[in-house]
């Protein structure tokens, strides 16, 4: 693939995308799309941002500003694929300014573009006029020494990141709201800057945010224990290389983070909720990464690997003799975690035995070894974490009471990897570029209609199944080769990613725009091929030769298998039908009151 090389920008009109845009009054709600937007005056936001800047300080506002935008252009990248599927890749790049305008953000001027998703690479330059954070800074403030338009920085990112399938970070070099005369943005992935983790701290939080909110002893007791971490603590991941850490940017994810930060610093038990494959085992990392005892001893062990009759040996030790074959006195695992953490995965396993033992060890710190009735005080945080539903167990008998409210003390849920899509572009650049080394593979990128793939499966093996994928794709993928979707085995027949509507962009002059099963609708390099409503006529005549049809027929089918492919959710349907929420409720009114008559 070519790379596409665009210096004369100029973007399209965008009453496409206008059109998406909708307003109901009538029911208090505005809509973009199948998103609900807010329509809020400039002076509000900008006393938000002056009360949070005078509150919590700079560096706070400049995160969760951050990652408010990079949440709204991942959101608008989508909108920008469906509005776009027959246009060409600068028109899908120009959405995203377009769609910035349209909120009332900011007016974006591209200078100059380089793309080559195939290869993972893209460098962008833009201006910004009109700025909105820049106008309410000026407002209320003098000129600040560094850039400030953070919600825009974030939101570019997010757009290009969901764009490219890659970390692609946007660097304010100029800015008006910092003395500049123009606000001008540079866009390269994370590997073109020389010192990108300046700007990465800012797009999840981190624990210095939560300093922010403590009295100042509790923040001077935190910074004296933070000065006594390893390495691994202090904060959350700035490198999305590293896949043994959480890794993400989607509105649950951060709130799985905020909760994980907020109990860190404590003693308290930990709870940790999901499916089997989320992650439990990184989240519980980072508890104790984040804890005061994160210099001491993380011990993990996972309940259902042991079995019953060695369980409460491997927790709590053996005495020499309390069996056949214990020959020496053994200390167990709680011993062994003395001052630290111990992580008890699936918990929901242990036997009515071993949870009366673990009961006590967390009411009294107290503890004895099998085989003996000499008493061992221990100080250990206890972090567990199940897939099953412990409230149901407890109603079942298989659970005791005491001991789920001993542990649920504070529970945090781990969202399955399907409601988690914003975060799969970091994830699948995390996993390529970890998997690369580990094989010692040259894989650059993933082409767009595999990366579409892979945003439309379901991971019902979450990150334990989507990490197997992605091995077995740099493995089948041949070296400066970028991962094609017959290198994704295992998922070729997922659930919605031959739906039409279900589009990629794809950089090269020719390509065009494509559906996920890979057919091409676009036009390009001077090829005309087979587009959208030539592939409805021809579903129209097979129909058509099969005898006589009833057109309200047709279209009530389309609405019935709209709905329930999104789930009865009203404006995603009229997205898929290509009708306004409004319209499209108009239409379920009417076959309703027909049904009734």
């Amino acid at each position: 693939m070519l790379k596409d090389i665009i210096t004369d920008l100029r973007f399209p009109d965008m009453h496409d995308l206008a059109e998406h845009l909708h307003f109901r009054p009538d029911e208090g709600s505005i809509w973009l799309g199948d998103k609900r937007m807010l329509l809020l005056h400039a002076e509000a936001f900008g006393a938000l941002r002056e009360e949070l800047l005078e509150t919590m300080g700079s560096d706070f506002t400049r995160g969760l500003m951050t990652r408010i935008g990079y949440l709204s252009g991942s959101r608008d990248a989508d909108l920008a694929i469906k509005t776009r599927i027959n246009g060409t890749e600068l028109e899908i790049l120009a959405a995203g300014a377009q769609l910035h305008a349209l909120s009332g953000m900011v007016q974006v001027e591209p200078i100059r573009l380089e793309a080559d998703q195939n290869k993972g690479y893209l460098y962008g330059e833009f201006t910004w006029t009109h700025s909105l954070e820049c106008d309410q800074h000026l407002a209320l403030r003098s000129p600040s020494q560094d850039p400030i338009c953070w919600m825009e920085v974030g939101y570019s990112s997010g757009f290009l990141t969901r764009l490219m399938g890659k970390r692609i970070l946007v660097r304010e070099t100029q800015c008006r709201g910092a003395g500049d005369e123009v606000c001008r943005a540079v866009a390269r992935p994370i590997e073109g800057w020389d010192d990108p983790e300046d700007d990465l701290k800012y797009f999840q939080p981190r624990a210095s945010d939560r300093l922010m909110r403590q009295p100042p002893q509790e923040q001077k007791d935190d910074a004296q224990a933070k000065q006594s971490k390893a390495p691994f603590g202090l904060a959350f991941v700035t490198d999305p290389t590293a896949l043994d850490r959480p890794v993400g940017s989607s509105a649950a994810y951060i709130s799985a983070l905020h909760k994980i930060q907020r109990v860190a610093s404590t003693h308290a038990s930990v709870l940790l909720l999901g499916e089997s494959g989320v992650g439990k085992t990184m989240f519980a990392h980072e508890v104790h990464a984040n804890s005061r005892r994160a210099h001491k001893p993380f011990i993990e062990i996972n309940c259902a690997a042991i079995p019953e009759q060695l369980i409460e040996s491997e927790l709590f030790g053996v005495q020499r003799g309390a069996y056949s074959g214990a020959t020496e006195a053994r200390p167990g695992r709680f011993e062994i975690a003395d001052g630290g953490t111990i992580f008890l995965d699936e918990i929901g396993t242990l036997s009515m035995t071993a949870q009366g033992k673990l009961l006590r060890v967390l009411q009294s710190g107290e503890l004895e070894r099998l085989g003996s009735n000499k008493t061992v005080k221990v100080d250990v945080r206890v972090i567990a974490a199940t897939n099953e539903n412990l409230a149901e167990a407890v109603k079942h008998g298989s659970f005791r009471s005491d001991l789920f409210y001993r542990l649920n003390v504070f529970p945090v849920t781990i969202a399955p990897l399907r409601e988690r899509k914003d975060d799969l572009p970091l994830l699948l650049e995390s996993c390529i570029n970890k998997l690369s080394r580990l094989h010692e593979r040259r894989i650059p990128g993933i082409t767009p209609r595999a990366l579409q793939r892979i945003l439309d499966y379901r991971w019902p093996g979450n990150i334990r199944e989507f990490e197997n994928v992605i091995e077995r794709a740099v493995i089948l993928a041949d070296d400066d080769e970028a991962i094609d979707i017959r290198h994704l085995s295992g998922i070729e027949e997922a659930e919605g990613t031959h739906q039409v509507g279900t589009v990629s962009w794809d950089q090269a002059p020719g390509i065009g725009i494509r559906l996920s099963g890979g057919e091409q609708i676009g036009v390009g390099a001077g090829q005309q091929e087979s587009s959208s409503h030539d592939q409805l006529l021809q579903l129209a005549r097979r129909t058509l030769q099969r005898g006589p049809v009833k057109l309200p027929g047709i279209e009530e089918v389309y609405i019935e298998e709209a709905m329930r492919m999104s789930e009865g959710n009203v404006s995603k349907a009229a997205v898929l039908l290509g009708l306004s929420r409004a319209q499209l409720d108009y239409r379920l009114k009417k076959i309703a009151g027909e049904q009734t008559d």
